[in-house]
């Protein structure tokens, strides 16, 4: 797997339909959320899944206001502050020690049950597969490496660079310069409703991933594109090219 910034040629032009599919990481090919039975074990006393589902929705809060703010720290601080806050929010004390052990099982995410068996299928259909991330760049290799996803991907993308992040136009528009693609060549694969919006304002494809069922919760339209594991996702794809 190459790192972001040496990307291959995609070769497509316009007029093609996208054959670049660019996976966000987190939500999407990992969970956030399945830390929760090892932030049991950590702490004690301390209710997990709380703790994992306020820490990753802070983690996106934070990384909205350092964009708006324009205060960019990169998502590896995102991440720490943002469990420093949940710890407190649930009655959790941590030590410096138990704060490191635990910011660094964002480097162990589990993958999503539907992710590699999804990558395989798509990659031996001939789509090109990156992974599009809020992550630096250290987070991301660490986490594709010990989730086994990276050896079916054809490179990463952090948008770190740019020094914003999603759902910011700029860091969509750095997704297709890095691969030296055209727009229309490039669809992003996202769980999370705010990085398809971005990514629908920036004029690229977009296939919203929607596991719980829930209704979509973005600012644009309903995406055309949805499917509710990503094991779908070729077969989705083969029928918009008939």
């Amino acid at each position: 797997m190459r790192a972001a910034i040496i990307c291959r040629r995609c070769g497509v032009t316009s007029s093609t339909r996208p054959s670049v599919l660019a996976f966000d990481l987190y939500g999407t090919l990992v969970d956030p959320i399945a830390i929760a039975a090892e932030l049991d074990r950590m702490l004690p006393g301390g209710d997990g899944r709380a703790i994992a589902g306020l820490w990753r929705q802070k983690q996106v809060e934070y990384s909205f206001r350092a964009t708006v703010m324009d205060r960019y720290r990169d998502f590896r601080w995102a991440t720490e502050q943002a469990l420093r806050f949940a710890a407190a929010a649930c009655d959790v004390s941590l030590s410096p020690e138990q704060h490191a052990d635990l910011t660094a099982l964002y480097d162990h995410l589990q993958p999503f049950e539907d992710a590699a068996p999804a990558l395989r299928d798509l990659r031996a259909a001939g789509h090109r597969l990156v992974v599009f991330s809020n992550g630096s760049p250290d987070m991301i290799g660490n986490c594709l490496a010990n989730s086994g996803l990276g050896k079916d991907l054809d490179s990463w993308v952090s948008i770190d660079p740019v020094r914003a992040f999603k759902p910011a136009a700029i860091v969509y528009h750095h997704l297709v310069e890095t691969l030296d693609a055209d727009v229309a060549s490039v669809r992003l694969v996202s769980c999370n409703a705010f990085d398809i919006d971005g990514a629908h304002a920036a004029g690229l494809a977009t296939a919203w991933v929607n596991r719980s069922g829930g209704p979509f919760d973005g600012l644009d339209e309903h995406p055309l594109t949805t499917v509710s594991s990503l094991t779908e996702l070729r077969d989705v794809i083969d029928k918009e090219s008939l």
